[in-house]
């Protein structure tokens, strides 16, 4: 049987080494769950964006659509006035004129859908950041840090009793 010193030596050194331990445990534990809630949370951010994106491009789709329509309606209207009036040159002119402003609106409304669709890129870019800003806001514990830390707690626990303070005072 050893005496009460060394007994209470190595019962400090188990705790000290228990709890750094459980310590290493808790915070591995804590990393991986705040990486994964951040991955959740980049999911849900990336499904809401590309649900904007599918939404935007349905409308420029559905806008381009209704301009075509409306470009091919005020055609054939200008198409029945010309023939009506007798006047096919200066009716071809408006006719021109009606498709090149078709055209254009469709473009203009294509490049509103490129810039909304960059815009939603750099907001994809964005989620990236946060998603790895919030993993790195907590610490992955260090098995080298656990280990220095078990291994200065013995060595302090030794010191201690060899310099008698675990003895009867």
């Amino acid at each position: 049987m050893c005496d009460p010193a060394t007994a209470m030596a190595v019962a400090s050194t188990a705790i000290s080494t228990a709890g750094a331990v459980q310590g290493h445990n808790a915070q591995n534990k804590a990393y991986v769950q705040n990486a994964q809630m951040a991955r959740i949370a980049k999911m849900d951010e990336d499904r809401m964006i590309n649900l904007r994106e599918a939404q935007e491009q349905e409308a420029a789709a559905q806008q381009q659509i209704e301009q075509d329509r409306q470009t091919q309606e005020l055609a054939a209207r200008a198409n029945v006035a010309g023939g009506e009036s007798g006047g096919f040159l200066n009716n071809n002119a408006v006719i021109q004129d009606i498709v090149r402003q078709g055209l254009e609106a469709n473009t203009t409304t294509g490049q509103n859908l490129e810039r909304t669709k960059a815009q939603l890129g750099e907001q994809r870019l964005g989620a990236n950041t946060r998603a790895r800003s919030r993993i790195n806001s907590v610490a992955q514990s260090s098995a080298a840090a656990t280990g220095l830390q078990i291994a200065g707690s013995a060595i302090n626990t030794g010191a201690k009793y060899k310099s008698g303070g675990f003895g009867p005072t």
